[in-house]
């Protein structure tokens, strides 16, 4: 109903206002029910609710764990998870470690009488969000290496060899960023001949790391 003393070219204008200002604040709504379907549901699934990944069986004893991947598999959790399963050794050649919940582990295995070895990049281990200064610390055998040829080539292998039975590998660095950022994959390895060659490699590491 048109308010006394207002027009009726006014009254139009009132109702034109209203009706705009109506389909904005519904279309607001609507962008924010489609963002929270996005980030709550498949767009981005919570890693919580992903299926697990059956391992992939090979002829004998040998499995493969995996792939699995960064933005949605707990990479992290699932290497934490193979070192508290540890019980005699465990060598690890990674580029990077940044990721405090991995370090602590680490931390805890070596305290438990797992026998530790790290090989981690001479260079990346100057970085300050680095564990390697806390591992030290702890007690925990760190060497340092760069590649092997030339003052810039690095030590980038990322891999570790869990009671000499299982491999991890992929382009997963033990850092935050690889877990909370970039897109990354890992697989476990279970298999005495490609375990061993692991452990090979890891010797070849340790002996000229300093």
């Amino acid at each position: 109903m048109r308010p006394a003393g207002m027009s009726p070219q006014e009254w139009v204008i009132l109702m034109k206002r209203f009706r705009f200002q109506r389909s904005s604040f519904f279309a607001i709504i609507a962008a924010a029910l489609i963002a929270y379907g996005y980030f709550s549901g498949s767009g981005r699934q919570d890693p919580a609710t992903t299926p697990a990944v059956a391992p992939v069986t090979v002829p004998g004893k040998s499995s493969i764990e995996g792939p699995y991947f960064s933005d949605r598999d707990r990479v992290a959790d699932r290497i934490v998870a193979a070192i508290n399963h540890t019980q005699h050794t465990l060598d690890i050649a990674v580029y990077s470690i940044t990721q405090p919940g991995i370090a602590a582990a680490i931390e805890a295995a070596h305290r438990r009488g797992v026998q530790v070895r790290i090989v981690t990049d001479a260079g990346q281990a100057l970085d300050r969000h680095s564990e390697d200064s806390y591992l030290r610390a702890e007690g925990v055998p760190i060497r340092l290496s760069g590649g092997f040829r030339g003052a810039r080539s690095l030590m980038h292998n990322k891999f570790a060899v869990f009671d000499g039975e299982v491999a991890e590998t992929g382009s997963y660095n033990w850092t935050t960023s690889a877990t909370g950022y970039n897109f990354e994959n890992a697989v476990f390895i279970r298999d005495p001949e490609v375990s061993n060659r692991y452990e090979e490699e890891f010797q070849h590491l340790w002996a000229q790391a300093r």
